[in-house]
């Protein structure tokens, strides 16, 4: 039995097709209901074929360069620091990441609802034209501002533009494998985190930065061109908006009136009313703030405690190399076990946790216990990265994925942009203690991500803050409604 007006949705929870056959009379109270369950729609999915894999294979590749390059965002900060802006202080260096990772992030939000729109051909080649042009610039920058143009700005921007449209063509073509389609994806930027750091340690050596920094320019090309070509989106589920309500230009045709009416039909206020959605963002920004930040300062934190050059190298590589593997098989015990939302939060926690168990009192023990703090770090940082946008998709339609998932990254950008400078004032003039310091905030910013993530779960498996029949406050009933609806799969 289907809603009013509305087919039955094929990935429709048992809990919402129970819901679906309540009497209708009691209409309103059965609206208000679903609206607290994972979101089901009226659209079919290929969950595979020729399109759905090519489109996978597409963000595959758009991928590999993009986020491969953020992943080795250590290193590259760690080389720079030493050569191209030797002179500069810890702190000025971490504002040029900062402003790297919040246009990445941030600029998600120019793409998602375009892509939503009108599919995702045009902002990908606009992403990657910018990102093109920011990698070949970097071989000429030497100093501050030219790496927070070619860097921060354009590379950034590049890359979070092309990104809605990358993760939303996954969602487009898999409902119930979404998880495992979507660590399919995703694993290009795992790979590339693998495969670029041993290439520029390779070229820095051999060929000199400047043209390590335009080799990786002219790779990224031929993986982007063909990621433009493969990422195509499903037509049927481009949104389709009631005419005036989205992107209405009110003060006539000109250019910069209709860029200002999309911007801000772009952020979506309205989701961030939803109790489910805002813990879901507020988790994000958490846990993407203590895994970004982690592999920033990791490498430095190796040479502080006098490790050599190559285990910090190496470390990242080791660690990048495990979110392939791990990130895949969360995911599909995700998928197939356990929930999206169940797994995400247990990753989180068990980040914290590490860190506080493994990191902070052994760390400086000996490089074998960073290998294995890498090993393990990064089999649930992969996890993470692959289901954030998966738990997005978990609570919003998937015609509306696009600007929902880019307002939660746009708001990540802003976490970004004040927790990486915070992250190097904590850390100073860089000693033992200090970093100590920042792996103690670090891994409390993960496990506060875990707990955002369970607060939504228990707002969209069922509202706990409902106002009873009764007068009176039930704060026992709403403890465990918290606790039923936490042990619950979803």
């Amino acid at each position: 039995m289907s809603l009013p007006g509305q087919q039955e949705a094929p990935g429709l929870t048992e809990s919402s097709k129970v819901l679906a056959n309540i009497s209708t009379s009691q209409g309103k109270k059965r609206e208000e209901v679903v609206e607290d369950y994972s979101v089901p729609d009226e659209f079919e999915y290929a969950e595979g074929g020729w399109k759905a894999w090519m489109a996978i294979l597409g963000s595959f590749l758009g991928f590999f360069p993009t986020w491969g390059f953020f992943y080795t965002a250590g290193v590259m900060q760690n080389y720079i620091a030493k050569n191209q802006l030797a002179t500069a202080s810890t702190s000025t260096i971490s504002w040029v990441f900062s402003v790297y990772n919040f246009c990445l992030l941030g600029s998600f939000v120019f793409s998602g609802l375009y892509f939503d729109l009108n599919g995702a051909r045009r902002p990908l080649i606009l992403g990657n034209v910018m990102f093109l042009t920011g990698m070949f610039a970097l071989g000429n920058c030497t100093k501050v501002w030219h790496f927070i143009v070619c860097l921060g700005i354009l590379v950034g921007m590049g890359s979070g533009i092309s990104s809605s449209p990358l993760i939303g063509v996954v969602c487009h073509h898999f409902n119930r494998r979404r998880g495992i389609a979507t660590a399919l994806a995703m694993n290009g930027g795992s790979i590339g985190g693998v495969v670029i750091p041993l290439m520029l340690r390779s070229l820095f050596e051999k060929s000199g930065y400047p043209w390590a920094m335009r080799s990786l320019g002219f790779l990224s090309t031929g993986f982007l061109v063909c990621s433009v070509f493969l990422a195509r989106e499903d037509p049927a589920k481009l949104h389709k908006p009631q005419p005036g309500t989205l992107l209405r230009n009110t003060s006539g045709p000109s250019f910069v009136s209709s860029f200002l009416s999309y911007l801000s039909g772009s952020f979506d206020y309205k989701a961030l009313k939803e109790p489910k959605y805002l813990f879901c963002t507020l988790g994000c920004c958490m846990a993407e703030l203590s895994t970004g930040a982690t592999l920033t300062y990791i490498t430095s934190y190796c040479e502080v405690v006098g490790y050599r050059d190559e285990d910090a190298f190496y470390i990242i590589t080791v660690l990048n190399a495990l979110s392939i593997v791990g990130g895949y098989i969360c995911s599909l015990l995700a998928d197939v076990l356990f929930g999206r939302f169940n797994v995400m939060i247990l990753i989180n926690l068990l980040l914290g946790i590490i860190g506080f168990v493994m990191w902070l009192p052994f760390g400086s023990k000996g490089s074998g216990i960073m290998y294995a703090y890498g090993a393990i770090y990064g089999a649930l940082y992969g996890s993470m990265l692959n289901l954030a946008p998966v738990c997005c998709g978990e609570i919003s339609r998937v015609d509306e994925f696009g600007r929902r998932y880019s307002t939660m990254y746009a708001l990540v950008g802003f976490t970004f942009l004040a927790g990486i400078p915070i992250s190097g004032a904590i850390i100073g003039e860089g000693t033992l203690e200090s970093y100590d310091n920042v792996i103690i905030f670090f891994s409390a910013v993960s496990i506060a991500a875990g707990v955002f993530y369970l607060l939504s779960k228990c707002f969209a498996l069922q509202n706990p803050l409902k106002k009873s029949d009764s007068k009176e406050s039930d704060f026992p009933g709403t403890l465990a409604l918290l606790v039923k609806s936490s042990l619950r799969r979803f």
